[in-house]
């Protein structure tokens, strides 16, 4: 586990870095709007990127505390400060993923040069750290839980604008949720 940590850290102050980019760019955006539209759009954009500063403003050193303090048998399900790290993670995965989507929504908007120059390496970045933290979340969670199904899994159902790498949609393999598993409430449930 402490191998897989030092990833989620430096993925995650990668990310963190790449949020301030990003809203620094959409900052004189939002103030030089030329409607209210343009302006509530992009500030409810910005807004969500700063909740998701805020939050790995915390994230990173609980990340790092596990990688540098901890010994194996503290990454167990019954250590609760585990189990909210675990949370966390799972929580800027899906971050990751809205990150990818508001920078694609940019480059619709800015095709200068230069802000589509560093909107697409950011996205590029972004996007294949995502994958990074799908598959190693999925791989831990099942290492905890058998029966483990990612209540996030639908976002990545028809959503192939995600992949940009030129190559073939893979086919998704369906989850299939056992009926006991149907019901309950996820962080995305609750709409």
């Amino acid at each position: 586990m402490k191998e897989e940590l030092k990833v989620f850290y430096r993925i995650f102050t990668t990310t963190k870095d790449a949020i301030e980019k990003f809203m620094s760019m959409l900052d004189p955006v939002i103030q030089n709007a030329t409607d209210d539209h343009e302006r509530l759009y992009y500030h409810h954009i910005f807004e969500e990127e700063e909740q998701r500063l805020s939050r790995l403003v915390e994230l990173i050193p609980l990340i790092s505390k596990f990688e540098k303090e901890k010994s194996e048998k503290d990454f167990a399900p019954t250590n609760n400060e585990f189990n909210r790290l675990l949370q966390e993670l799972n929580l800027e995965k899906f971050g990751l993923h809205n990150f990818v989507e508001h920078l694609d929504l940019a480059l619709f908007r800015f095709t200068d040069e230069e802000r589509s120059t560093m909107l697409n390496q950011l996205r590029e970045v972004s996007y294949q750290d995502y994958q990074q933290v799908k598959g190693m979340l999925n791989e831990i969670n099942s290492r905890f839980d058998t029966n483990y199904v990612d209540p996030h899994a639908h976002h990545d159902e028809h959503h192939d604008h995600l992949d940009r790498s030129g190559t073939e949609p893979v086919a998704a393999t369906p989850v299939i949720v056992p009926a006991k598993m149907k019901k309950g409430f996820t962080v995305g449930s609750l709409r």
